[in-house]
């Protein structure tokens, strides 16, 4: 036998199997995407396995449920019964897990706020000129619109892609005052509650998918005590350190009441 062929066949017998460190696949209500990918490397080194996070809009993940044409190992999603059918928002609220649950919230860190006064009499007395809201089809910009049917007319709702991206432009001063969520907040921040309706963030396992156990681990550790303040901790303080420029609004449109 030719020498190359022996170290050939030597190196070739040395080398060690590697196996593939398997995937598991997360699509989630892109609001909460950055919440998940600060901790993607936590939960992975407690899974023992690769996260691939595919952040969705809130009705897309709907969609697919209606559709009955879910690819990921596990859903997140925020519950709005708007979006489903009634068979599958059955089917949802019996076979899919509460992760947390929040308020909706007027935010306004570039203004005070009076107190005890009620909802719209904040907006009159602290002259809030505009005003970050999810779109009226959301839960939160529903609920904000149920809750305040009458908007001053001096106040401009300028329409954000969700709670998170309101909360964006009012810590970017780029609007005096955001609908958004109690999550996102730091302790001491002054914001006023829209409502008693709770905004629910839930889990959903497909099991058509092999990774179900695994599935089942990220939301019991997204739910658990340990992580909850941690996923808090996240959009305060981490989602803060990167602030894009301060730019100019181009011809924001005022949203429609009613």
């Amino acid at each position: 036998m030719k020498l190359s062929k022996v170290v050939s066949l030597a190196f070739a017998l040395s080398v060690t199997p590697v196996h593939a460190v398997e995937t598991l696949r997360v699509g989630i209500s892109q609001g909460f995407q950055p919440v998940l990918e600060s901790l993607k490397p936590r939960l992975s080194q407690q899974l023992g396995m690769n996260i691939e996070i595919s952040p969705r809009q809130n009705i897309d993940l709907y969609t697919e449920f209606n559709k009955k044409t879910v690819s990921s190992d596990l859903v997140i999603f925020i519950e709005n019964p708007a979006y489903g059918t009634p068979k599958i928002n059955q089917f949802l609220e019996n076979n899919s897990q509460i992760i947390a649950a929040s308020q909706v919230i007027l935010w306004c860190p570039n203004n005070p706020l009076p107190k005890r006064v009620t909802l719209l009499d904040t907006l009159f007395q602290a002259k809030v000129s505009t005003i970050a809201v999810p779109p009226k089809s959301s839960r939160v910009g529903s609920i904000f619109l149920k809750n305040v049917p009458n908007i001053p007319a001096n106040t401009r709702l300028v329409t954000a892609g969700d709670s998170l991206a309101a909360w964006r432009m009012a810590r970017n001063k780029q609007v005096q005052c955001a609908v958004t969520l109690d999550k996102w907040l730091r302790p001491g921040d002054q914001f006023v509650y829209i409502s008693n309706e709770e905004i629910i963030l839930r889990g959903y396992i497909n099991p058509a998918r092999k990774n179900t156990v695994k599935a089942r681990q990220v939301i019991n550790l997204l739910s658990s005590p340990l992580i909850q303040p941690l996923m808090m901790r996240a959009t305060s303080i981490e989602l803060a350190q990167d602030i894009p420029k301060i730019r100019k609004l181009e011809n924001p449109k005022r949203a429609r009441v009613g």
